[in-house]
């Protein structure tokens, strides 16, 4: 009956509308399929290797449950694996198909003009193998290359391919030069093949000697099981292994057994929640965009309707009346697609640099995909906000319209755009609370007293291997250090292990000098961490009682020191300086002894409870690649001039990398909080604002519809306050409604909120009470130019307009 060109005029005719629809359907489209792309390719798409599903992490396990230490830490503790044990698990388990390992490095390349820091991986036999994924280029490695003593191999990562060889075939059998040895480069890896930013992978190689000491666990298991068998089963094989192994090495493997973990869910981690909620509060902006676009779509029927009528008058059956009002709607879903699509590659590009942090955000992209999601949204929002509403509008016998003229509005459609009204206002109160509960959680988080203060302090590495010279190494820290400490502008300075709230977890048994626990013969469970003095002065750090750690010295005859928290000191003892802590992995006895206390540092995060800590005084060169850390009076990068000055004057082939201030490396902890609160908040104004303009074109409608009833009430003398009080009272009890509603959503949610949030609970009253106020404040401004409007009806007009 009705033409496409016939449907465009018409859409041509009402811009407003037109525009209105289409840019709204445009930005929910968009945004839910950017979103969709995000959590397809990070939680739904398998792993980017051959039967990925196979694929898991492997690593040592302590499943005792004894030993003194908080609650959380006595369930089993995880550890990396020593590399002869891989090697002795590789032979005697039943259900892996193979079994590797690897370990993080940084390298310097002195190939090229200027020292290059490189992310290196070192990795044990069969790594490649394991994973199964082909190099983009070349090859990977052969087995006389993976062993001690074997020719000297790297494999590069497509990015550093790009980045210094200009993606060239020739990189093939060119040289890097890592610790004064020369690696030929046979081959390139896929960027998809790490989310880590690795450069390059280098053999192990382990010497006999280190393959013999059980106790030296430091690599990260990889295993691919055979076809059929269960993570379950693979961990029970593994135990079994251990459990012989404990016979056999009953003091470094007794006690201990194997965690298994599918390696896809390990990668993600915790932005699993953290993505499927944001993907919620999307997909719940679309909902409330599809249900104003309905509602504006009854009000133009409305408005339509003695225009229909006429079709219905010269012969036009329903369907073909529906199917004239279904091409247009079909126009308008064309156009919001195109343009939702568009918005969505941008988005795309967008949250890949705004989820940086995000496991598998380099494997983001809009593809087939993700364009099929956008095919299936926009057919779902065309049947929802068109065919509904035209079926709606077209109920029963249209000609009485031509007589009406527009006189009285359907009750039933009247009732249908509140119902959709008070969904989107419900919908609205789910988003806008849920957004004040997670602002509320962050700021929280960003309150925690960490126990520092790391003002105009810097953070830096000086390349250096575990595998070098350590006597070299510590000379180098050592004066370092001491020539840093001596620079007018300096503080102090040191060294660490790991940052605090980096997500370094390094967990150990200790024995304590005079303390006998009656569970696990004394064990106290601790974390720990390797540092200087001048490391903890330039944390600003509290000194409590004793002294600090020593100078940093590279002198392995001096005796063991260690400096414990106030947690520690509080549970057991506060005469504690002087007494001696034995590590159980590898102490002997007399072990560190404490020489002082320190007030306890966030060293887990904000969002953990304070924990026992034993800072074991570093010695320099112990630890090869520590965290530099200089505290200083003015603008910490300023002294990064005088840092390189130093390292090229002591070592020129040493490259300094990692330069941050200490403050931006703790607020990476935040990310997380930060990105749901941020994403909550953007989505419910956009939700809050979709709600306002339904509950605006509901009135509006409603206005226009009554225009003589309003009229009516005028001459019989009601005031304009009183009009405009009859219109603020039925969008008050549309709000009413939809914030009942919303409350009610959120409670059901509230399990799933309260995982998310820090000091806050998901049912807080003052924080939903402030959603709700703005949320209402915002939708009664909406209602107030209806409402005004209504006021300004002439009766004598509205009596001769009917």
């Amino acid at each position: 009956m009705t033409s496409w060109s016939t449907a465009c005029r018409s859409l041509a005719r009402r811009p407003a509308f037109s525009a209105a629809t289409v840019l709204t359907l445009a930005l929910g489209i968009a945004a839910t399929t950017a979103m969709f792309s995000v959590v397809d390719a990070v939680l739904i798409r398998p792993l980017p290797f051959p039967d990925a599903d196979r694929l898991v992490s492997v690593m040592e396990a302590n499943p005792s449950t004894g030993g003194t230490g908080p609650a959380e830490w006595k369930a089993t503790k995880l550890s990396l694996i020593a590399p002869g044990r891989l090697e002795e698990w590789s032979l005697a388990n039943r259900t892996f198909a193979g079994l590797s390992g690897s370990y993080t490095d940084s390298v310097t390349d002195t190939s090229g003009p200027e020292p290059e820091r490189l992310s290196a991986r070192r990795v044990a036999p069969r790594f490649f193998i394991v994973y199964g994924m082909p190099p983009l280029l070349g090859r990977t490695l052969r087995d006389d290359e993976e062993r001690a003593g074997g020719p000297t191999v790297a494999i590069i990562s497509e990015g550093f391919w790009t980045r210094r060889y200009g993606r060239g075939v020739e990189v093939l059998g060119q040289r890097l030069v890592v610790g004064g040895l020369g690696h030929t480069i046979v081959g390139v890896m896929p960027a998809t093949f790490t989310s880590a930013p690795t450069d390059v992978w280098l053999p192990a190689q382990t010497p006999p000697g280190l393959m013999r000491i059980r106790e030296a666990r430091f690599m990260s298991g990889v295993g691919r099981l055979k076809d059929g068998v269960t993570v379950a089963q693979a961990a029970a094989d593994l135990a079994r292994v251990e459990q012989r192994l404990g016979e056999q090495y009953p003091a470094s493997d007794k006690g201990w057994s194997a965690s298994v973990r599918d390696l896809k869910a390990l990668s993600i981690g915790d932005y699993q929640r953290a993505l499927w909620l944001v993907f919620a509060a999307v997909a719940l902006l679309l909902a409330i965009a599809v249900a104003n676009i309905a509602g504006l779509m009854l009000v133009q029927l409305r408005r339509r309707a003695r225009e229909l009528a006429i079709q219905q008058a010269i012969g036009g059956s329903r369907t073909q009346i529906v199917g004239a009002v279904m091409k247009e709607v079909a126009v308008v879903t064309a156009l919001g697609s195109i343009v939702g699509a568009a918005l969505a590659f941008v988005l795309v590009r967008l949250f890949g640099t705004t989820f940086a942090t995000v496991p598998r955000v380099h494997e983001l992209a809009l593809d087939a995909r993700g364009l099929a999601f956008t095919a299936l949204t926009s057919a779902v929002a065309a049947g929802t906000f068109g065919l509904w509403p035209a079926l709606v509008a077209t109920r029963g016998e249209l000609t009485p319209a031509l007589a009406q003229s527009g006189r009285g509005a359907s009750a039933m459609r009247h009732r249908l755009q509140a119902l959709l009204v008070a969904s989107q206002i419900a919908l609205s109160v789910v988003l806008a609370g849920a957004a004040g509960l997670m602002l509320r959680s962050y700021r929280n988080l960003a309150q925690v007293d960490l126990g520092f203060n790391a003002e105009r302090a810097i953070t830096f590495h000086v390349g250096a291997a575990w595998d070098e010279d350590r006597a070299r190494i510590g000379l180098l820290q050592e004066q370092l250090v001491a020539e840093l400490q001596q620079l007018p502008d300096v503080v102090a300075a040191g060294i660490t292990n790991f940052l605090p709230a980096t997500g370094a977890t390094l967990r150990y048994q200790i024995t304590l000098e005079g303390f006998a626990a009656t569970e696990d013969s004394g064990k106290i469970t601790i974390g720990t961490r390797t540092v200087s003095g001048g490391y903890l002065r330039a944390m600003g750090a509290t000194l409590v009682a004793g002294t600090w750690c020593p100078e940093l010295r590279h002198d392995l005859k001096a005796p063991l020191n260690a400096m414990v928290n106030r947690t520690f000191a509080d549970r057991f003892g506060p005469d504690l300086v002087g007494r001696h802590v034995m590590f159980d992995q590898y102490g002997q006895p007399p072990g560190n002894e404490i020489v002082g206390i320190v007030g306890d540092l966030g060293e887990d995060g904000p969002a953990a409870g304070r924990a026992p800590y034993v800072y074991a005084c570093a010695t320099a060169g112990g630890w090869p690649d520590p965290e530099y850390v200089v505290r200083t009076r003015s603008d910490p990068r300023a002294i990064m001039s005088a840092v390189r000055a130093i390292v090229h004057r002591l070592e020129p082939n040493r490259a300094i990398f990692g330069v941050r201030e200490v403050n931006s490396v703790i607020a990476g902890a935040l990310d997380e909080p930060r990105l749901n609160a941020s994403m909550l908040m953007i989505f419910a104004t956009a939700a809050v604002a979709l709600a306002s303009l339904g509950l605006y074109s509901l009135l509006m409608l409603f206005v226009s519809e009554r225009t003589r009833e309003m009229g009516v009430r005028i001459a019989l003398g009601a005031t304009p306050g009183q009009v405009v009080a009859m219109i603020l009272a039925g969008a008050g009890r549309l709000l009413v409604s939809g914030v009942a509603i919303g409350l009610v959503l959120i409670g059901a949610v509230a399990r799933v909120l309260n995982a998310a949030l820090f000091g806050v609970s998901p049912l807080d009253a003052p924080t939903l009470g402030a959603a709700v106020v703005v949320l209402s404040g915002v939708t009664l401004l909406a209602a107030l130019l209806p409402a005004r409007r209504a006021a300004a009806v002439d009766p004598i007009e509205a009596m001769r307009a009917e």
